[in-house]
C-alpha cells in the first residue's frame, strides 16, 4: 500500500531526528562526552534542522525531476539536471538552515545573520552535497542499468514464448482443410480459378514460412499478405465477405502475421452468411492500423479477448510502449495496433 504525503512526511522526520542523535553522538565525542555539550538540546535542534530541511529540499527536487523524466527513457537527462540541481537545491537547503540555526535557534537578529554570513561558510556543504549528489546519482544508473537488463531478459523471453504461441495458432488446421475443399470443388467447375487459388494458397504459407522468424515485418508486406488471405476466404465464402483496404504506407513496421490472426479471428467468431456478410475494413490513422469488422456473433461464441490476442498484445510490447486498443461494441469489434517507425526498436 503507497504511504500518504503525511506518513511520509512523518517517517522523514523520525529519520532527520535519528541523524540528529547520530551526529550528536559524534560531536560530544569530540567534546570529550562534555556533560554541558550533550545535554544542550540547541545542538541537537540544529543537527535536526540541517538534516530535515536539506533532505526535503532534495527530496522534493528528485521527486520533481523524476515525474518529468524517467530513469529507463532519459537516464542521462536525469544525471545531467540532477547533480547540479542537487547541489543547487542543497545549498538553498543550507542557506535556510544556517538562517534557522543563528536565528530561531540561537535568537540573533536576522541583520546580525547577514554581517557574519560568508562564502567560506558554503565551501564544506558544496562538497558534501556534490559527493551525496554523485552518490546517489551513481546508485540510481546502476539499478536503472540492472533493471534494464533484467527487463530486456524478460522481454526476450516472453517474445520467445509469444513466437512460439504465435507459430502454433498460424494457419488454423480448419483454414487448409477448407481451402482444400474449395480447391476441390473449384477443380471441377473452374480450372482457371482453381490455378489460380492454388497459386494463392502457396503464397500464404510461403509468407508464413519466410516470415516466422522475423521479429517485424514492412506494413507494405503484411498488407500484401492480408489481401492474398482474403482473396481466398473470398472465393471460400463468395459474397459472404467483403473487404476494403486502402493503405500504402512504406515507412512503418509491424510483427508479422498479425493481420492474419484478426482476420483469421473475425471469420471465426461471426456468422458470414450471404444474407449478413461479413464486412472487414483495414484503414491508418495517424499512430495506429486499424483492423475492424461488423459483428453477427455466433451463437454460444467464446470470449473475444482470448489467447490470440493477447499473444499479438505481448509481441508488440516489446518494440513500442504504445499499447494495443481494442474497441467492442453492438456493430463493429475494432483492434487497433500501433505502428513501430523503425526496425530496429
Amino acid at each position: 500500500m503507497k504511504e500518504t504525503p503525511f506518513q511520509l512526511l512523518i517517517k522523514f522526520i523520525w529519520i532527520s531526528a535519528v541523524i540528529a542523535l547520530f551526529i550528536h553522538i559524534i560531536n560530544s565525542m569530540g567534546n570529550n562526552w562534555s556533560i554541558t555539550y550533550i545535554t544542550n538540546y540547541k545542538h541537537l535542534l540544529v543537527n535536526f534542522a540541517y538534516a530535515f530541511i536539506i533532505g526535503i529540499f532534495n527530496i522534493s527536487f528528485i521527486e520533481l525531476i523524476q515525474s518529468k523524466f524517467t530513469w529507463r527513457k532519459e537516464p542521462k537527462t536525469l544525471i545531467l539536471i540532477g547533480i547540479p540541481g542537487t547541489v543547487v537545491v542543497s545549498v538553498m537547503g543550507f542557506f535556510l538552515a544556517r538562517i534557522v540555526h543563528s536565528v530561531w535557534i540561537y535568537g540573533n537578529s536576522l541583520s546580525y545573520f547577514w554581517k557574519n554570513e560568508g562564502v567560506v561558510s558554503y565551501v564544506f556543504a558544496v562538497l558534501i552535497a556534490i559527493i551525496v549528489s554523485l552518490a546517489f546519482h551513481a546508485y540510481y544508473f546502476y539499478k536503472f542499468g540492472a533493471e534494464a537488463e533484467l527487463r530486456a531478459q524478460r522481454e526476450m523471453l516472453e517474445n520467445t514464448k509469444a513466437k512460439h504461441k504465435a507459430l502454433q495458432d498460424q494457419l488454423d488446421p480448419h483454414f487448409l482443410f477448407n481451402s482444400l475443399s474449395v480447391l476441390a470443388s473449384l477443380i471441377e467447375e473452374d480450372p482457371k480459378r482453381a490455378t489460380e487459388f492454388t497459386t494463392s494458397l502457396s503464397k500464404v504459407y510461403r509468407y508464413v514460412l519466410d516470415q516466422r522468424q522475423e521479429d517485424l515485418v514492412s506494413i507494405s508486406s503484411e498488407l500484401n499478405f492480408a489481401k492474398v488471405y482474403l482473396n481466398l476466404l473470398s472465393t471460400r465464402f463468395e459474397d459472404s465477405l467483403e473487404y476494403n483496404i486502402d493503405i500504402s504506407d512504406e515507412s512503418n513496421f509491424i510483427v508479422p502475421l498479425s493481420l492474419q490472426l484478426l482476420i483469421e479471428n473475425a471469420v471465426k467468431h461471426n456468422k458470414v452468411t450471404e444474407k449478413n456478410p461479413l464486412k472487414i475494413r483495414i484503414f491508418k490513422t495517424e499512430d495506429h492500423l486499424v483492423i475492424q469488422n461488423n459483428v453477427n456473433p455466433k451463437a454460444k461464441d467464446s470470449e473475444r479477448n482470448g489467447i490470440g490476442l493477447l499473444n499479438i498484445k505481448k509481441r508488440f510490447e516489446v518494440y513500442t510502449e504504445t499499447p494495443i486498443e481494442i474497441e467492442n461494441n453492438s456493430d463493429t469489434f475494432t483492434v487497433k495496433l500501433p505502428l513501430i517507425k523503425t526496425q530496429n526498436s
